[in-house]
């Protein structure tokens, strides 16, 4: 994997070997490649802005580059971060009800409705509506959940008239509301124009959007198609903000977070990577063209949609114009399509032809992490890649580390899971991104957390904050966990 991803760099630099070295193109691949994905894409985007058509399609394959990179990322922080907000405020909840944080039920009714854990979800919210002492403005955010959860649960007449008997004004809650029209298809209601409304609102008495509507109206846009309007956005955002402080006894404060920001940021970056992608490959010059294309289809398949993939990777799978690492990708992509679309006896045997080849460690950890990620059983992928990482755990094989180690997390063999993905790091720069694959890191976390090694799954995601601000939730979560654990007397101090 690391291999393939160096190869593109270097394919990415001799397309653009023609400008001076502080070119902007150049800055942003060099960024990309250290994993500042955040500080790349903004760049890239201001340069694409201010360029006009200079340099256009080059820009538009690195912008796709990085928010395909950071579309996986987020969509790994979301899942992760939803587990140990779980375990925070249900810990939180659980505690001394002198001191109880009366904002928890709505917040834990928010972060079970995101894990899909409806019933409970309903349940605190319930309990938070029945709360005499709540304001009503918070009391129709949790009525806009409320219904929510009834569609989610097939029951959208009983949604739309419970939001019907809302008299709603607060930005907050008018844009939780436009993204919930905007989430079931409820065009009618328009819900870009409450949007509209709610920042006109805010501009009018010089009040910045908090960080849940930021989220709310990045949602809106992204399934609305306007891209951009997402992007500027989230240009001077501070995404580090949370959405609720709730002081309880003397100098005890409770911070809550947004428990959807990191999934309307994949979502964005998602529909962003796929859209640059297509203009990039809609372009004259015949090797970005080629490998605009070659990003596209995997940003398909990746993204859930196979048939779209499978047509644009049919037609260079072979190619004679791509490198052998790149055919060998696609030929992975091509299977995980094939076995996605109901033809799971010609995936496996794709799956067989490829590690038939000479066993480089980067294409049998491709297809393990395939396999893993859409619950394929294929055990050869298992043993092939166990025999690779007995070989060694120099760079070359931390790719294996990883693919195993995700593997095994999936199998909820968690002492294995860390062993393999701890050999998949950097020792000397063990949680920098710079040096590691972000995805690993995160699944890394997870492992730490799901044993209880707190303070170094703290560790890691402070490094990642320093990149990507939207961390500091899971962080602050971490934090409160590891201090309940503990049992510590104040809080636990972030690194």
């Amino acid at each position: 994997m690391r291999k393939i991803f160096l190869i593109c760099i270097l394919i990415l630099m001799q397309a653009f070997v023609s400008y001076a070295v502080d070119d902007p193109l150049k800055r942003g691949m060099q960024l990309y490649k250290k994993n500042h994905y955040e500080e790349a894409a903004k760049l890239l985007y201001h340069h694409l802005s201010a360029s006009g058509s200079k340099q256009q399609a080059e820009t538009y394959l690195s912008l796709g580059l990085v928010y395909f990179a950071n579309a996986k990322l987020y969509r790994e922080l979301y899942h992760a971060s939803i587990a140990v907000q779980i375990d925070y405020l249900t810990k939180l909840y659980a505690a001394d009800s002198k001191s109880q944080s009366r904002f928890v039920k709505f917040y834990l009714g928010r972060v079970l409705m995101e894990a899909g854990e409806l019933i409970e979800a309903a349940a605190f919210f319930k309990k938070f509506l029945e709360d005499e002492k709540v304001q009503p403005q918070y009391k129709a955010h949790a009525t806009v959940h409320m219904g929510t959860i009834y569609f989610l649960q097939g029951k959208p007449d009983k949604a739309r008239n419970l939001w019907s008997g809302l008299k709603v004004s607060e930005p907050r809650t008018l844009t939780a509301l436009a993204a919930a029209y905007g989430r079931y298809g409820l065009k009618e209601k328009n819900p870009a124009s409450m949007c509209r409304q709610a920042l006109d609102q805010l501009k009018q008495t010089g009040k910045h959007p908090s960080i849940d509507s930021i989220s709310n109206i990045i949602e809106v846009y992204t399934r609305e198609g306007t891209i951009e309007q997402g992007i500027e956005l989230l240009q001077h955002a501070d995404l580090k903000g949370y959405f609720q402080e709730e002081t309880l006894i003397k100098n005890k404060v409770i911070r809550f977070y947004d428990s959807a920001l990191l999934r309307n940021l994949a979502m964005l970056y998602e529909k962003a990577s796929l859209k640059y992608l297509t203009r990039a490959a809609a372009v004259a010059d015949e090797k970005l063209k080629g490998l605009a294309q070659y990003y596209l289809s995997l940003g398909y398949g990746y993204f859930g949609r196979p048939e779209e993939s499978m047509k644009i990777i049919d037609s260079f799978v072979s190619s004679a114009r791509l490198p052998i690492q790149f055919q060998n990708k696609a030929k992975v992509a091509q299977a995980v399509n094939n076995y996605l679309l109901g033809k799971q006896k010609a995936a496996k045997a794709q799956f067989d032809a490829l590690l038939q080849l000479k066993a480089e460690p980067y294409l049998v950890a491709d297809i393990l992490l395939a396999c893993t990620r859409y619950n394929i059983e294929f055990p050869q992928a298992v043993i092939n890649a166990t025999a690779l990482a007995q070989k060694g755990e120099d760079r070359r094989y931390y790719s294996v580390n990883f693919a195993l180690g995700r593997y095994y997390l999936g199998q909820k063999d968690y002492p294995r899971a860390t062993t393999y993905m701890e050999a998949g790091r950097d020792k000397s720069n063990k949680n920098r991104i710079e040096f590691n694959d972000p995805l690993m890191l995160v699944d890394l976390a997870k492992t730490y957390h799901l044993t209880k090694k707190y303070s170094e799954s703290l560790e890691i995601y402070f490094e990642m904050s320093k990149q990507f601000p939207a961390v500091r939730q899971i962080q602050v979560a971490m934090q409160g966990v590891y201090s309940m654990e503990q049992k510590s007397a104040g809080d636990v101090k972030i690194f």
